[in-house]
């Protein structure tokens, strides 16, 4: 499955992946207005692969641009092929004395970009070096590495070894690359798989504008829910299937029954978890859920039972939650792809590991003595647990037994007190505030 693609990129570390221009241009077309006289950074980008960085050559005039940078890492085997010789990490530096970009009236197409880049590439292109990685303090920064051997017998061994970091020409981390990072405006990019977490943190350290991909599971991450929780970033136009696929090396396997090889031969591997992250205002992020989905909680109470470890109700579904409910309310993760902050409020996450900004919603003291049925298992995480008649699994104490089903991650949310004030005809109810 694409999912299981993507997850094992990260453990490989292998972030060969692609993102296809039409999948930039769907985004990128909501935010067009926040460019005008902005330097932007693709730091994750080889100018010759990347389609973010054939986008904004094609679009320099109409948004407007004051710079484009981008930074590779290194030469990578999806479409470089048909472009040119690039067989060092660079920088890439358009700026609007350019004439050939801004002295037309037009922007350049595909075709146009890729003429750009090869007759070009002398006037535009710097090398980049790498560096030992220093911390705040000035101090080295070490790393433990697996190391393999074989001895005298013939078996193998692995054993831990501390090394120096070193960045590799490119790496984001790179002091070449901060200081282009503390140039720019705007970073638009797809960060490794691998290296999310420190990208993210990157940015916000430097307090960057930026729109990135990420794995629908960075929601739950303890570097990313609390920028979520305290509006501090937010998801992009949508998540799932607004991110139509990636592009992939021709020795990675095409898994999932959407893959494919497109017209222009690209190997195209399909995906449903991927979105759009960003601290870009847009127009979607305050569109208010509709007060007429046909759901209520008066009256329909079974509909939505409350957790046996946690005051709240459970919604099963986004499209679900009751319109006149003012209590907490514990909800799939996809809730965040219809956000809405003068609508909702944040309150906390349900996590594997309680390791979020969150309060600890398990209780561990209360399931003492209690064995684990079939589908109940891992009951020592902070996971919302229900109790409902046949719905599955069992906890079992010996004077009994309770009907229980551990549910999947859940974000916590209510109505804002601004939005249940301003709609008194439809919360006049006198139910419990449960926060």
């Amino acid at each position: 499955m694409a999912f299981e693609s993507i997850s094992a990129a990260k453990d490989a570390k292998n972030d060969e992946f692609y993102t296809q221009l039409v999948d930039i241009q769907l985004e990128l077309n909501n935010y067009t207005d926040k460019f005008k006289d902005k330097i932007v950074f693709c730091n994750c980008d080889d100018s010759f692969e990347s389609n973010f960085v054939k986008y904004f050559l094609m679009n320099f005039n109409r948004l407007g641009l004051k710079e484009l940078i981008a930074t590779g890492y290194k030469r990578s085997s999806v479409v470089g092929k048909e472009i040119g010789e690039a067989n060092m990490p660079y920088i890439l530096r358009v700026t609007d004395t350019h004439k050939y970009l801004v002295g037309t009236q037009k922007d350049l197409d595909v075709a146009g970009a890729r003429y750009f880049l090869q007759s070009e590439k002398s006037r535009i292109m710097t090398p980049l070096i790498g560096n030992e990685a220093i911390d705040d303090d000035g101090n080295k920064i070490y790393v433990t590495v697996k190391e393999t051997t074989i001895d005298e017998n013939g078996k193998t061994r692995k054993k831990n070894v501390k090394k120096e970091l070193y960045y590799e020409a490119g790496d984001f981390r790179s002091d070449m690359c901060i200081t282009l990072l503390k140039e720019a405006d705007i970073v638009v990019t797809n960060p490794p798989f691998s290296l999310f977490r420190e990208f993210l943190t990157t940015l916000m350290k430097y307090e960057k504008k930026f729109l990135i991909i990420g794995n629908i599971n960075c929601i739950t991450y303890k570097e990313v829910f609390p920028l979520l929780k305290n509006n501090k970033i937010w998801l992009g136009n949508g998540m799932s299937r607004k991110i139509s696929g990636f592009i992939v090396p021709e020795y990675y396997g095409l898994y999932g029954t959407e893959a494919n090889i497109n017209k222009k031969g690209e190997r195209i591997v399909s995906t449903n978890n991927a979105l759009w992250l960003t601290n870009l205002d847009h127009a979607k992020r305050h569109q208010m859920l509709p007060l007429d989905l046909g759901f209520t909680y008066r009256n329909h109470e079974d509909m939505y039972p409350t957790y046996d470890n946690y005051k709240a109700i459970n919604v099963d579904k986004t499209n679900q939650i009751p319109c006149d409910y003012k209590g907490l309310m514990g909800v799939p993760i996809t809730f965040l792809d219809v956000f809405c902050p003068e609508q909702f409020e944040i309150i906390g996450l349900s996590s594997k590991d309680g390791s979020t900004d969150v309060p600890r919603f398990f209780d561990n003291e209360h399931y003492n003595g209690y064995t684990r049925g079939k589908v109940v298992t891992g009951m020592e995480s902070n996971l919302p647990i229900l109790n409902v008649k046949g719905k599955g699994g069992t906890l079992c104490k010996k004077e009994g037994c309770k009907d229980l089903y551990q549910l999947y991650w859940r974000i916590f949310i209510r109505y804002t007190k601004e939005y249940i004030n301003s709609h008194p005809e439809i919360f006049n109810n006198e139910e419990e505030d449960n926060g």
